[in-house]
């Protein structure tokens, strides 16, 4: 499986990963021929690419509740499109309630870890299906956390709202590959602070969902020179709502750039912990498969190895069994940890883990 940019897309390809309507019907399935009129539609959905399947590839293994969430996430992120430009419009939103309502529902009270798949992003579609993630990924964390029900609900609606402003800003620098100069920056900056403007005037929208816009907001205006600095005490949940967001972009595929994976993101804040709350961080990885058993990693000691078990207390630090040694690395054990430690996680294109069947071969 690779991932192939829209534009070298080509007759007889085979699709690897299904494709959905706006209303969650099935376009095309797994494994479906690229023809005339496929790629016709294909290119009308205007993503930056598509998953394609080797020329002798077989199906990869995926489960029910895989296939469910990407279903999930694509009718979700056109309700939430349809309601964040009704408000940019000074509208009222319709559907957003009831969607905070539903990701809570689904996500808000798991008792297992679930797959955390990133889906395609194009454009048209970036800002939305990043505030879907990061409400996703709010539920699941603030359930590990024990927040209670209405405050979640707070909270994912925030999610849905706190990237509002970038719809505001000009297109081009939204999806511009290149780093951003300081002038653009200070647009885009300013087209979020208008962003939260929208909200923060909004009494149609609960007030238990302004408080976290408001304390977004002054974080924003913090970082803008041409307002004066305000301290606050930020809520848990704004800390919560910020490293959400951040693995989501962190972990999301875009054209121009390879994403992390999951135990990468996980390790890139909790080695930062006065920008990262590890107790947030902790419960994010709780919530979510980083190192699941059956996992193949690589290891410091140039090995390549197999997950067998799962550290309840260090999250990083599980037993793998080192192919080329036969030998057991408990790395939750600190002087085998101060020797050996994961490299990395080998994935698939589509940011799969690679299960130990694979790694054999």
């Amino acid at each position: 499986m690779r991932f192939v940019k829209l534009d070298e897309i080509r007759l007889g390809m085979r699709l690897a990963k299904p494709i959905y309507n706006q209303s969650g019907v099935l376009l095309y399935g797994r494994n479906t021929t690229v023809t005339d009129s496929v790629l016709i539609n294909i290119r009308n959905l205007n993503t930056y690419g598509q998953y394609i399947l080797e020329p002798a590839e077989p199906l990869p293994p995926i489960s029910e509740e895989e296939i469910e969430f990407e279903r999930f996430t694509t009718v979700s992120c056109y309700t939430l499109r349809d309601d964040l430009q009704r408000i940019v419009n000074g509208e009222s939103a319709k559907h957003i309630d009831e969607l905070a309502r539903s990701v809570c529902a689904n996500y808000g009270n798991l008792p297992d870890k679930i797959n955390f798949i990133q889906s395609l992003r194009s454009p048209d579609d970036a800002v939305f299906k990043h505030c879907l993630n990061t409400a996703i990924l709010c539920a699941l964390i603030s359930h590990r956390l024990g927040l209670d029900t209405k405050e979640q609900n707070y909270l994912v609606n925030a999610a849905f709202y706190y990237d509002l402003g970038k719809i505001l800003a000009p297109s081009e620098i939204i999806n511009k590959t290149d780093k951003l100069t300081q002038r653009e920056m200070t647009i885009v900056r300013n087209a979020e602070l208008m962003g939260y403007e929208l909200i923060k005037e909004n009494y149609l929208i609960s007030a238990g969902i302004r408080r976290y816009i408001a304390q977004l907001r002054i974080e924003l205006c913090n970082k803008l020179p041409s307002h004066p600095h305000q301290h606050q005490n930020l809520l848990l949940g704004i800390k919560l709502l910020k490293i959400a967001g951040m693995f989501d972009t962190l972990t999301a595929m875009r054209v121009y750039k390879d994403p992390m994976s999951e135990f990468s993101a996980i390790k890139f804040m909790l080695e930062d912990e006065d920008t990262y709350d590890e107790k947030i961080v902790q419960a994010l990885a709780e919530s979510i498969n980083i190192l699941p058993p059956g996992a193949c990693v690589e290891l410091t000691n140039g090995e390549k190895g197999l997950v067998i078990s799962e550290n309840e207390y260090y999250i990083l630090r599980p037993r793998v069994l080192g192919f080329s040694t036969n030998s057991i690395y408990d790395l939750g054990h600190k002087k085998v940890y101060e020797k050996i430690q994961i490299k990395g996680i080998m994935k698939t294109m589509d940011n799969r883990f690679v299960m130990h069947t694979d790694c054999v071969k």
